[in-house]
């Protein structure tokens, strides 16, 4: 038999896990409000040992995919180009990630994907 409290406790649990690239650290606080659980890259790590260590099977929020695109696949992990977004506004971004993770179903993903951000509302998804 589940207990109330082990249903609340399971409810309040995070989305899902972005890691986040160190130059957009500002986003963690209202990512985390959107109940997406953040992890952050320590600043100054090697590329290569991002993509090695920390990305496998999870989504990766960045500034810089050109440096990420080739190893996705391969290494099981998405991204998540914001690139595209003039407006670093954090609270508006995380609106917009939030929504495209869901509108995309990004969770429920297997392979390596991208997903460019787009001011517009047109985000653009790629299977890779």
């Amino acid at each position: 038999m589940i207990k109330k409290s082990m249903i609340q406790h399971v409810i309040s649990m995070a989305r899902g896990i972005l890691i986040l690239d160190e130059n957009l650290f500002s986003l963690a606080e209202e990512l985390k409000k959107k109940k997406i659980r953040v992890l952050k890259i320590l600043p100054g790590t090697d590329d290569k040992a991002i993509k090695e260590h920390s990305l496998s099977g999870r989504i990766f929020v960045t500034n810089n995919s050109k440096d990420f695109v080739k190893d996705a696949k391969n290494l099981e992990f998405g991204i998540i180009s914001t690139e595209g977004v003039k407006s670093k506004d954090t609270e508006n971004l995380a609106e917009l990630i939030s929504d495209e993770i869901i509108k995309n179903q990004l969770w429920s993903k297997q392979d390596g994907f991208i997903l460019y951000l787009k001011d517009n509302g047109k985000s653009v998804f790629k299977n890779l």
